[in-house]
């Protein structure tokens, strides 16, 4: 990412703190941009970052070293994320990252279909629980998942408690 990329980012970030309403044209954003000499891709870079941030994440930079367990991953929920997370709800992904019961890649995927297949704010603990379903595939740990989070006991169904 270049100089120019990050100071259009600056600016954006101005721009949106400053305007209350945060529905600023695009185009007139732009057109000033350009008048300013910043380039075209720079201008589309930086807004491809600001707004569809989560859709951009990089497999490469996001591949944690899933062996050493007890590296500690700190997960910091950006605008739009937290626009479709609710408080409750960034807590438990975050508790289970605490408590090793996610992997940073799990959850990562798990955001990803939230932000993907809901309604900003109407997420509830059963919909995310079928999130970790899909996402999960090993029965055990959903187990312990259910087990150690209290929100999410007696989310297992008693078919899938004595899967051998």
């Amino acid at each position: 990412m270049n100089e120019d990329v990050m100071e259009i980012i600056g600016l954006l970030i101005r721009m949106m703190l400053k305007d209350e309403n945060h529905f600023i044209k695009e185009e007139e954003i732009i057109q000033n941009l350009l008048e300013e000499g910043y380039d075209i891709q720079d201008i589309d870079e930086a807004f491809e970052l600001i707004y569809h941030g989560t859709e951009i994440i990089d497999e490469e930079k996001n591949k944690l070293d899933e062996s050493n367990r007890d590296s500690f991953y700190n997960r910091v929920f950006s605008q739009s994320e937290r626009m479709y997370l609710s408080f409750e709800l960034q807590g438990l992904i975050k508790r289970m990252l605490f408590l090793n019961l996610l992997t940073p890649g799990e959850s990562e995927e798990i955001i990803i279909r939230v932000i993907q297949d809901s309604y900003p704010g109407y997420l509830t603990t059963g919909q995310l629980w079928d999130i970790l379903e899909e996402v999960i595939e090993d029965q055990g740990k959903l187990q312990i998942i259910s087990s150690e989070i209290i929100e999410f006991r007696n989310m297992v169904t008693d078919d899938s408690k004595y899967i051998n």
